[in-house]
């Protein structure tokens, strides 16, 4: 038999074809020693275990629920701001309105209410001032001034409550009528 170069060639040259095509295949059929391996270092290094996952949820669900308490202690605390404002401006309102009267001349007291329940109320009493604090002379005199003072008291109730839960209290000057008792000043 008599070989030539260029059988030789092929030869080699098919030889190493088929080695690279046995490779390429090997690189794609996985080896199962290699598999196990990849499985059990995945359980020890990588991902999560059912108590991890469990712990997780249940910090996850106080984080939760601790927020919507602290919410809805808020937005109970923001009604209860918006009742007491209102309830102010109500107070206001009917201060204002009482001091524009005009016709309250005399000691008089008037009520109401509000169409979300609020009652209020409006006391005038004439003013006598407190002579505690000046010290009294031995002598008084009399005199007749032309003014007097009216003191406002106004009190709000909310339909929850019995008792006033907002008071204004003011000073209003007002003509003295000619009825009027004098008034004894210190000299």
């Amino acid at each position: 038999m008599r070989f030539d170069i260029r059988d030789l060639k092929l030869e080699i040259e098919n030889k190493l074809r088929i080695r690279i095509l046995i490779s390429n295949l090997e690189s794609r059929i996985p080896n199962p020693s290699s598999e196990q391996k990849t499985l059990k270092r995945g359980n020890t290094e990588v991902g999560f275990t059912l108590l991890e996952v469990l712990v997780a949820l249940a910090i996850l669900a106080l984080g939760a629920v601790i927020t919507l308490s602290l919410i809805s202690g808020s937005l109970g605390n923001i009604r209860k701001v918006q009742l007491r404002t209102r309830t102010i401006e109500h107070a206001e309102s009917v201060l204002e309105l009482a001091l524009l009267d005009a016709s309250i001349q005399q000691p008089t007291a008037f009520s109401g209410d509000f169409e979300d329940g609020t009652r209020w109320s409006v006391r005038v009493e004439e003013y006598v001032p407190s002579t505690q604090l000046q010290p009294q002379p031995q002598t008084q005199t009399s005199i007749d001034l032309p003014v007097k003072l009216l003191y406002y008291t106004v009190e709000m109730t909310s339909p929850e409550s019995r008792a006033p839960d907002y008071r204004l209290q003011t000073l209003k000057i007002v003509k003295a009528s000619k009825e009027a008792q004098p008034t004894r000043l210190p000299q």
